[in-house]
């Protein structure tokens, strides 16, 4: 019988990292390992501890995720080799049924809270809100304190013997997150698929325009830029892009042939399926 392969993950369990890991495991049998940060999950894939590893990459609207931009643009013999977008529903939930006026603290990590604004401001204005590393362990949190809630994904109720308040309380509905998996090699051309880089350019009047019009003229559609500090010296920016089609079609050789000689760093990130799972 075949090894499952193992697939490291942002943890602990309750997270939405573990939700994806979950789903993308239930379609290629994987075996999950648990790390506590984006940094360990994406190190263990460098470091063969694991065979894959799962990060998010963006929320449709907190953008882009640092700490996973920053390893990618970073790290060598490291490729996307798969994509899946989950959607985010956030929940409410304490270890009493409490009435929302007696809820004192609310805990989450920052990026769910500021997925909830509105529902804070207008159903728990009096509550103090603490950002925690993550939405599992504000789940811990809220079990171990009395007048204490989280906003976590409903499966961290389970998981910690909590009772929901509230189900759906995020802002926005179309709220997801797109999530990579990360392996030594990217994926073979299926003729559905994507391609990610990222490059930095020179200072100079024209410079982003001239490297957008060599995917122009190709008639190459970009489905992704973002720019991001490099983290150097003010002023000098990451680029990340994503483009239809696989780094080996055709002419594509030449394209990056091309780009690398206008710009001051550049790194193919992978080539992978567009989508494959179905966002439910």
């Amino acid at each position: 019988m075949q090894e499952k392969k193992r697939l490291a993950y942002l943890g602990p369990g309750g997270t939405f990292s573990e939700e994806a890991a979950l789903y993308y495991s239930a379609s290629y049998k994987r075996q999950l390992v648990e790390y506590p940060t984006i940094a360990a999950v994406i190190r263990a894939v460098c470091e063969k501890e694991t065979d894959e590893g799962l990060v998010p990459l963006e929320n449709s609207l907190e953008g882009g995720v640092g700490a996973t931009l920053d390893q990618l643009a970073r790290q060598e013999g490291l490729f996307i080799r798969y994509e899946l977008t989950r959607p985010v529903r956030q929940c409410l939930m304490a270890r009493e049924n409490l009435p929302l006026a007696q809820i004192k603290i609310v805990y989450s990590h920052l990026h769910a809270l500021g997925q909830c604004a509105d529902y804070i401001d207008h159903q728990l204005p009096h509550a103090e809100c603490l950002p925690v590393e993550s939405t599992a362990a504000a789940a811990a949190l809220a079990s171990q304190n009395r007048g204490a809630a989280a906003i976590a994904p409903g499966r961290a109720a389970a998981l910690y013997n909590l009772l929901l308040l509230a189900e759906d309380i995020q802002d926005n509905q179309d709220n997801y997150t797109r999530f990579v998996v990360l392996a030594g090699a990217d994926h073979p051309p299926t003729g559905k698929d994507k391609t990610s880089l990222v490059f930095t350019i020179p200072d100079g009047p024209g410079s982003l325009y001239k490297i957008l019009g060599y995917f122009a003229r190709r008639a190459i559609n970009l489905t992704r830029i973002e720019s991001r500090p490099s983290r150097k010296i003010i002023g000098d920016w990451l680029f990340f892009i994503d483009c239809e089609g696989h780094r080996f079609d055709h002419g594509r050789k030449e394209l990056w042939e091309e780009i690398e000689k206008e710009v001051s760093f550049f790194k193919l990130l992978g080539s992978y399926p567009c989508n494959n799972f179905n966002v439910e």
